[in-house]
């Protein structure tokens, strides 16, 4: 599937939500199906920076594509880290550099329903994939 299917995927997912209120906690429940990581990959490697919640990712390459695992203390940011861990696995490394958090947050209905703290912490979290892929 390709990026734009995934998105449209989660679009429909938040479409059928008007109140933003029930699109946050549509997040939360993404969040608590999230089955995050060991304990061993929350360390400062694997750490998100500038996230205001504790919060961890790790990427892993399969024959040219990529595939991320993710975690977090708090429900909402294990949510979010669930909506980048659908666009990112099975992504091309020229797909996942594609990616900007503005637009998927745009894309997929969510911008006026998330605080700029957590747009932050998203935009934080891909940066960190974006480096972890890049080798940086």
């Amino acid at each position: 599937m390709n990026l734009n299917s995934k998105i449209n995927e989660i679009k429909e997912t938040f479409d059928f939500f008007e109140d933003p209120m029930d699109k946050y906690i549509q997040i939360i429940e993404m969040g608590k199906k999230n089955n995050g990581i060991s304990e061993n990959i929350k360390n400062d490697e694997y750490r998100i920076f500038g996230c205001t919640s504790m919060a961890w990712v790790k990427v892993e390459k399969n024959e040219e594509k990529y595939y991320i695992n993710t975690d977090s203390d708090t429900f909402i940011v294990k949510g979010l880290l669930s909506i980048l861990k659908t666009l990112i696995d099975g992504s091309t490394i020229d797909e996942i550099n594609s990616l900007d958090a503005e637009s998927i947050f745009i894309d997929i209905g969510l911008k006026d329903s998330i605080t700029s703290q957590r747009t932050n912490g998203f935009m934080n979290a891909l940066k960190t994939i974006q480096k972890q892929i890049n080798g940086k």
